[in-house]
């Protein structure tokens, strides 16, 4: 099926005019992930990408830092920038959502023809259901796996270190570190990407924080009480 949906998004990518890439809104590591490598994928197939990402509300800044120590060329815009690149040809790829209003700017997706959307979480009732191509896997780990399996037959090229490293990241945290959701499908999506470049040490530290964050994160968890045996409760002001 990833074979089909791929070959699918490839043929949808050659003959869009340009193309937009958006997650949900506070987009984390796995919705960012996968769009900054689909985005690598289309500038691969000869067209202009663009992110829409709000990168002043992004729990991905980690990954936003490492892309611009890699002096990476990805364009990151606005939900009110994107509307200027809007026309009929446009296609827009939702990535790691599927409702419009979890969208991190919905008058993108209101203004655009071609929807293409890529998620796996659990179905809900408002779907956005006029998507030319809807791939929707609950099974697999995370977005950046469904998408490191697609690149596989799309363009495997594409996929640079940055691109490996932003994928892994995504799978590593919705999988928490290969716990939660993992099958073959998972490990042999992150073998892909190890074999593209991808720096376990460096993913890694794209999950560390600073200091006074851990010391703050350990008064909070330090302060927490238990309640009915299997819940724990934290206040912080």
């Amino acid at each position: 099926r990833a074979r089909i949906i791929a070959n699918n998004l490839k043929n949808l990518i050659k003959s869009s005019g340009n193309v937009l890439l958006m997650g949900h809104r506070f987009a984390d590591l796995d919705s960012f992930g996968s769009c900054v490598a689909l985005a690598s994928a289309a500038s691969y197939l000869g067209k202009e990408a663009y992110i829409v990402m709000d990168k002043e509300k992004t729990m991905a800044s980690s990954l936003l830092k490492r892309a611009e120590a890699l002096e990476s060329n990805i364009n990151i815009i606005s939900g009110d920038e994107a509307l200027d690149y809007i026309d009929e040809q446009t296609l827009l790829i939702i990535t790691d959502v599927h409702r419009a209003s979890f969208l991190d700017a919905q008058a993108v997706y209101d203004h655009c023809n071609n929807v293409v959307v890529i998620d796996h979480h659990r179905k809900a009732v408002d779907y956005i259901d006029n998507a030319v191509l809807f791939y929707h896997e609950t099974a697999v780990s995370s977005t950046c796996e469904m998408v490191a399996e697609m690149l596989q037959y799309m363009c495997p090229k594409s996929v640079g270190q940055l691109e490996a490293e932003a994928l892994l990241s995504g799978i590593m945290l919705d999988s928490r570190n290969f716990v939660l959701n993992t099958g073959v499908r998972t490990f042999e999506a992150s073998a892909f990407l190890r074999n593209r470049g991808a720096d376990p040490v460096t993913v890694k530290k794209l999950f560390s924080g600073s200091m006074d964050a851990y010391k703050l994160r350990a008064e909070i968890v330090g302060s927490a009480v238990l309640y009915d045996n299997d819940c724990a409760i934290a206040i912080n002001d």
